[in-house]
């Protein structure tokens, strides 16, 4: 599996507080079939805003200290950027990364509002090329009330990422159902762990997968978590998903 959303980097949010951890959370990834992660650090008010180059210099660091303790896991920067207006200067001046530095772009929406400026941002970041990956749409209590917003920002080109533990009731029933639901009608991009430690919000990855083996084929679970997180990190054109995903909504 790829994890195309992680906390993982030491003392920069809400993730492990010490390189320890880092290394304890990397190991556990590594148990549950992780190869390959983006950490995703908070790109918000609540925590400070790090740089791109710092989320690379710190992505380095940790790196280093996994080969040492030859933890078999290869790590790439990103940021969890919430919405707000001026997204795209804050890319083009170096202050917000996009997942491995593609075009594609981890955003974070407002829990329990909607932002009235959210399909305005959206289309700035696809008109300046970058493709919003929305993480955890199934938590998102406007979509939860109200599918037919999420249909309008797939309409914009937006991709979708859930996040595992859902499939197994870690985020609440509600999350539960609408993650299931989503999977069901073929909108599910990426599968990720957006694990922040072994304790507080662990990863239950391989759980989930079995809860996501009930609901598709093992084809399409191997698409979200290894061949579509493979085109974001390699910055390839995402239109063969794209018209998967439409001939799979078709047939349903």
């Amino acid at each position: 599996m790829i994890d195309t959303h992680l906390h993982i980097l030491p003392g920069v949010d809400d993730g492990p507080e010490t390189l320890e951890r880092s290394l304890e959370l990397a190991a556990a990834l590594v148990q549950e079939g992780v190869h390959t992660a983006v950490a995703t650090p908070h790109y918000n008010d609540e925590f400070p805003q790090r740089s791109a180059a710092e989320i690379r210099a710190r992505v380095q660091f940790l790196q280093r200290a996994l080969d040492e303790a030859r933890v078999p896991l290869r790590v790439l920067p990103g940021h969890e950027a919430l919405i707000k207006p001026g997204l795209t200067d804050d890319i083009r001046a170096g202050r917000l990364s996009t997942l491995n530095g593609s075009r594609y772009l981890l955003l974070e929406l407002w829990n329990t509002s909607w932002l009235p400026e959210t399909e305005r941002v959206i289309f700035e970041l696809r008109a300046m090329g970058v493709t919003p990956v929305l993480a955890h749409p199934e938590r998102y209590r406007v979509f939860q009330k109200e599918p037919e917003r999420l249909d309008a920002l797939l309409a914009q080109g937006v991709l979708t990422q859930i996040t595992a533990s859902s499939l197994v009731g870690l985020q609440g029933r509600t999350a539960q159902r609408t993650a299931e639901t989503l999977l069901k009608k073929g909108l599910v991009y990426c599968i990720a762990s957006d694990a922040h430690g072994l304790h507080k919000r662990p990863p239950a990855i391989r759980e989930s997968l079995r809860q996501a083996a009930r609901i598709i084929s093992p084809a399409r679970t191997r698409q979200l978590i290894e061949d579509w997180p493979t085109t974001i990190i390699t910055n390839a054109p995402c239109d063969t998903m794209r018209a998967i995903m439409e001939k799979g909504r078709q047939r349903r």
